[in-house]
């Protein structure tokens, strides 16, 4: 029978670098393709001005909600080594429900040449960014 291999935080951080570099490069990308005929709109007419914003917040919240209950499984838990593991699947789900976020924003930026959204996308980049510090002061 295989042994299940140990716990290694390394895989975490090159998760998390991995994921951070696909939403910067996705952001070049979307800048240099809207640079020149985008504008920064809002009207209260169209749906997308305030359903995506509300979704990509949504999308927070619930990253947010995967934390919270991950650090009430990780408290019932006993073995350490499953305790690592529910870190592990907390980390890398929080950060899927943020990724998709900003990927969201980013794709209505492209679509409708509109910078609106891509202030919104900044900023579940920069929270995506602080999320990091959670690796490693977890004891």
């Amino acid at each position: 029978m295989k042994k299940p291999l140990p716990y290694d935080p390394r895989s975490l951080h090159l998760i998390y670098s991995s994921l951070l570099l696909l939403q910067l490069v996705v952001t070049s990308v979307v800048l240099y393709v809207t640079q020149e005929d985008a504008v920064i709109a809002f009207d209260i007419q169209r749906l997308t001005n305030t359903a995506a914003p509300i979704t990509a917040g949504l999308n927070a919240f619930f990253g947010k909600w995967i934390w919270t209950k991950g650090l009430q499984q990780i408290s019932s838990e006993e073995e350490l080594e499953d305790k690592l593991r529910t870190l592990t699947k907390m980390h890398i789900w929080q950060w899927v429900v943020v990724q998709f976020a900003t990927v969201l924003l980013l794709s209505y930026t492209l679509i409708e040449a509109n910078f609106f959204y891509f202030i919104f996308a900044l900023v579940t980049i920069i929270y995506f960014i602080t999320l990091r510090h959670q690796i490693f002061t977890f004891n």
